[in-house]
This record gives C-alpha cells, sequence and structure tokens, in this order.
C-alpha cells in the first residue's frame, strides 16, 4: 500500500501514524467513513488485507475489551477473531461482513454494469 500525502506529512514530523489514526478513530463519524472506504476498495480491488488492517485499527482504537466484545457480538470464536487480526487467518466475506455487523453498522451493496 502506498502512503498518501497524509501519511508523509506524518512521517515527516516523526508522528507515528499508529497513535494518530487511533486518536482520529476516537470519533465515530471518522470511523464509519474509514470502514465504508476500506470496504468499498476491498469491493474493488479484492485485496482483503488492506480491510483487515483497517479493522485492527478500529479494535485497537475501541479500547481493552473490544475482541472479546467484537467475537461475541460477530459469533465469532475469540482466537479466530484474533487470528484475523493479526494476519494469520484471511477471513471469508460473510466473515468480514459479520465484523461489520459486530462494529455496530450495516453494509448494503449495489450492484452497477461494468
Amino acid at each position: 500500500m502506498a502512503l498518501n500525502d497524509k501519511q508523509h506529512e506524518y512521517l515527516a514530523k516523526a508522528i507515528s501514524f499508529d497513535e494518530d489514526i487511533i486518536t482520529q478513530l476516537q470519533d465515530r463519524e471518522f470511523e464509519a467513513g474509514w470502514l465504508e472506504l476500506t470496504l468499498q476498495e476491498f469491493f474493488e480491488n479484492g485485496n482483503i488485507d488492506d480491510f483487515i488492517r483497517c479493522l485492527t485499527y478500529v479494535v485497537k482504537a475501541r479500547g481493552r475489551g473490544e475482541i472479546s466484545r467484537l467475537a461475541t457480538a460477530s459469533d465469532i470464536d475469540r482466537g479466530n477473531l484474533s487470528e484475523i487480526l493479526n494476519g494469520k487467518v484471511t477471513p471469508r466475506i460473510d466473515t468480514a461482513l459479520k465484523l461489520i455487523r459486530g462494529l455496530g453498522y450495516e453494509c448494503n451493496i449495489k450492484l452497477q454494469s461494468a
């Protein structure tokens, strides 16, 4: 994944992108926008790794206990969820959509002619 101009600016100022994005994700509107954008990119390019990285940031931003809460809300085994978030397991699309719902969002997919 290529760094965008804003990310280069953060690196140039020696500010950790991880810390900054986790701070921004405290705002639920920002969180929803980020998840929507990343999910849209996943549907366009099929790269689930970026989507999972996004989910990982959201879980970190929500704080301690979120993995257990999300696993319960998504009806996914906690160990399996940890493996997904650590990049050890690639989730199927239905699992990714369960995670979106578990975070409190609905996903509507719109098909368009190519």
